[in-house]
């Protein structure tokens, strides 16, 4: 149980926080650098273990002591990182995004970040980048972990007969057990939260114990060591941010931290870990908390102005000032509170003024999350985003049919005193058309019903096939659809809208089905009905970087987005070419099964003859792949015939019969 320095474990923390960092900012070969958090749970629960037996041990363990070494450590690098993503984010967020910022700045500074992060997940979250807190989660894995487990040692050593390894080996099986079943069934939850993430940092810990013999010969430690390095660089090299995190797939960063931290015990220095030694590595090491505070608010601002993944000379920048930032936190912030000549040596003093810090920042969360987010900071940018209220509803659904269809009623559009005669049904991507289709149906006295859902195309005989993002039984919705159309006679035309192109190149372990075919058993179906069939085509939709706020910073900033707007949406032979198969496959239906096609492109023509993603000045767009209301009320025109006919109540021609 006794503890010494090692070089070894600097080398180590280098490598964790390098491979977050090329991982946030895109270097190639770095897609699973997210398991570097795991390394460091892993470090952590060794070396923090080592610590806190070593005082018990010597029957000189405290508390109070215990928290004033984690404030020391923790305090003085949070609450400059807090403080710089505060002033960034009032100049640069509007009000909704400065609220969450608020609210964020608050949970941090109650190292509760990583409970308000998985309650924030989801398919319409906002994205990373406007999180510049997001990567505290951690932080709180930690720091939840350490009220606890410190006081568990204690009582152990009391009570139990200092069985440490019986309890802590309880602790990782069923922890290790939750993460494996949460990540199927619960996976926000598994990723962000204490019980399914405390067995790596217990890993650790069972190496803090002792209760292992040494490793017996310098090739065994040789051995060890190299195969704990092949497992990060595979997890680094191969993972990626869809591979299923943590569950079994952490096993093999936590096992690598593990085994290199072993190797080394007893005496005696593996090839390796002699490596990790270098000074260039173990300066990293020391300077990786810092590093690791710092990168991503400078990583998430970026990303947030520009839209799209940095290139090659960009991450080279953020990298070096990163570290350069870092440097000088580690110098001129961290060290002053550590060492012999340390600021603020007084222990009450030190806890009073942690806690006047904790009040005053949590204080200034709220306040600004009280004043939701503050939006009188740019009142003309907010005065056109109030009235434009973005096309729709923020929780992502309109008559969510996944119940049963006899006992829901889904939305309606259209002028309200008439019977309902159509439907839109489709996915977000319908629901962002709902402000155009309800002008143009109440311009001609008709009315619809509204059934889509959040990422649920009208494509029967296909299903989610994983449980992210809170998807829902697809199937079941999709059959749901056709009954309420049943149970509705009056219903005589379905509009059918979607992205189309995305679910063509949908992976299929996210999905399964085939996506024609399905379609063709939704068209099928609703002939049988003698309804009218209109497939609408997608819109324009901006390279697939998304971030709400770009509504925000196109009237912020009007003169440089549109410097940087043929970068950010696709060409007209580029539009195309994303939807050419969808489009072939329209072209099809309407002369097999005599569906009509309405094509909306035409619309989002600019002066130059490309797609354009202002209008007069007004963002068309309420995030990268969904429009604003004024975007989507450019569409109205096209759905004057249409609309003109079903007010007249033309019968639609059936001639057109199954092959």
């Amino acid at each position: 149980m006794s503890f010494r320095y090692r070089a070894d474990i600097d080398g180590l923390r280098a490598i964790a926080v390098l491979a977050v960092l090329f991982f946030h900012t895109g270097v190639p070969g770095f897609s699973g650098g997210f398991v570097g958090v795991d390394i460091f749970f892993v470090i952590s629960g060794f070396l923090i273990t080592s610590i806190i037996l070593k005082d018990i041990k010597e029957e000189k363990f405290s508390i109070a002591r215990f928290y004033e070494r984690r404030i020391r450590r923790i305090f003085p690098a949070l609450f400059p990182v807090i403080a710089f993503t505060l002033a960034v984010g009032a100049y640069l967020f509007d009000a909704i995004a400065f609220k969450d910022l608020g609210q964020s700045i608050t949970a941090t500074t109650l190292f509760s970040s990583n409970i308000l992060f998985w309650r924030e997940s989801g398919y319409f979250a906002a994205a990373s980048f406007t999180k510049p807190l997001l990567h505290t989660w951690s932080l709180a894995v930690e720091e939840q972990f350490y009220i606890f487990f410190p006081l568990a040692l204690v009582f152990i050593h009391r009570f139990l007969k200092r069985r440490y390894i019986l309890w802590i080996i309880i602790a990782v099986t069923l922890s290790l057990g939750a993460s494996i079943y949460g990540v199927y069934h619960h996976p926000g939850a598994t990723f962000y939260l204490v019980p399914t993430r405390a067995w790596e940092l217990l890993a650790g810990s069972v190496l803090a114990l002792g209760v292992l013999p040494n490793p017996s010969s310098a090739w065994l430690r040789n051995l060890l060591s190299a195969t704990g390095l092949g497992l990060i660089i595979y997890s680094v090299g191969f993972y990626t941010e869809a591979t299923l995190f943590p569950g079994h797939n952490a096993i093999a960063p936590v096992m690598g931290a593990w085994l290199i931290i072993y190797s080394n015990r007893g005496g005696g220095t593996a090839i390796i870990n002699k490596a990790l030694s270098v000074k260039p590595l173990v300066f990293i090491g020391l300077i990786s908390y810092s590093l690791y505070l710092w990168h991503w608010p400078l990583v998430a601002f970026a990303k947030y102005l520009m839209f799209r993944p940095f290139n090659g000379l960009e991450s080279t920048g953020i990298i070096a000032a990163s570290l350069a930032i870092s440097t000088l936190s580690w110098k001129y912030i961290e060290q002053p509170f550590r060492g012999k000549q340390m600021l603020l040596p007084d222990r009450k003093r030190l806890f009073a003024m942690a806690g006047v810090v904790m009040v005053f920042a949590a204080g200034i969360g709220v306040v600004i999350h009280l004043q939701k987010g503050m939006g009188w900071r740019y009142p003309e940018a907010e005065k056109i985003m109030a009235e434009q209220h973005w096309g729709w509803k923020d929780d992502g659904t309109y008559g969510n049919l996944e119940q049963d269809p006899a006992l829901v009623e889904p939305g309606r559009l259209g002028d309200k005193s008439a019977k309902p005669s159509f439907m839109l049904w489709g996915d977000s991507h319908a629901m962002a058309l709902i402000p155009g289709i309800d002008e143009a149906a109440k311009k001609n006295s008709i009315a619809g019903y509204v059934a889509t859902h959040s990422n649920a195309p009208p494509i029967q005989g296909i299903q989610h096939t994983r449980k992210v993002h809170s998807y829902f039984d697809l199937a079941l919705l999709n059959k749901n659809m056709l009954s309420f159309i049943d149970q509705h006679t009056e219903i005589k035309t379905v509009l059918l809208a979607s992205r189309w192109s995305s679910y063509y190149h949908q992976k299929k372990s996210d999905m399964s089905g085939d996506v024609e075919q399905g379609l063709i058993n939704t068209i099928e179906a609703l002939k049988r009905r003698n309804i009218r069939i209109v497939l609408i085509g997608d819109y324009p939709t901006l390279n697939d970087y998304y971030s709400s706020q770009l509504p925000f910073l196109t009237l912020r900033f009007p003169e440089f987005y549109k410097s940087v707007e043929d970068s950010m949406i696709p060409s007209v032979p580029d539009y195309e070419r994303i939807n050419s198969k969808a489009f072939a496959f329209f072209s099809r239906m309407e002369i097999i099964y005599g569906v009509e096609i309405l094509r909306q492109e035409s619309v989002f023509i600019g002066d130059n003859g490309g797609y354009a993603i202002t209008s007069s000045g007004v963002p068309l767009y309420r995030d990268a792949s969904h429009l604003s209301t004024y975007g989507s009320r450019l569409i109205v025109p096209l759905y004057d015939k249409l609309f003109k006919e079903l007010a007249l109540g033309i019968i639609w021609n059936t001639a057109h019969t199954n092959p």
